[in-house]
């Protein structure tokens, strides 16, 4: 039981189920999965991946980052969810990209997410925006010290 890091073939289950729910799995492919610098988490339970997150780099201009990283593919199985895996997940994820010299981390956060976020020290910036066939987001990022 634990955060590991995983294999990008082992979570585009999770990631389909939960983020592209009747949409094809080749929608869960990103263009940067398999960046060398890319980082794939899964919270693992009785040898299930119950909690994902993928971490590669990409700064983005509006925050001006030098050394960002977007998240995405951040879900957990409907089963487990509010049982802090997640938080557990990103917190864990804090501690790799500082280990990177990451100075931002953000996100295009669905407004289901938005909480969960914050509490994380994430903060909303912009307006609010939709992504065909997926629903309504919020651009957030964290700045690292």
């Amino acid at each position: 039981m634990g955060i590991h890091v995983v294999d990008v073939k082992n979570i585009r289950p999770l990631r389909n189920l939960v983020l592209r729910p009747n949409l094809p799995i080749e929608t869960t492919f990103y263009d940067l999965d398999f960046h060398k610098e890319t980082i794939h988490l899964g919270f693992i339970k009785n040898n299930q991946i119950v909690s994902i997150g993928t971490f590669y780099p990409q700064n983005d201009i509006e925050l001006k980052s030098k050394n960002g990283f977007r998240l995405r593919g951040m879900a957990t199985h409907p089963d487990f969810r509010r049982n802090s895996y997640a938080s557990k997940l990103m917190l864990e994820s804090f501690r790799l990209l500082q280990n990177k010299k990451c100075d931002i981390i953000w996100c295009n956060a669905r407004l289901i997410a938005i909480d969960f976020y914050r509490l994380l020290g994430f903060t909303t910036i912009g307006n609010e925006f939709n992504i065909k066939d997926i629903g309504p987001h919020y651009k957030m990022f964290k700045k690292f010290n």
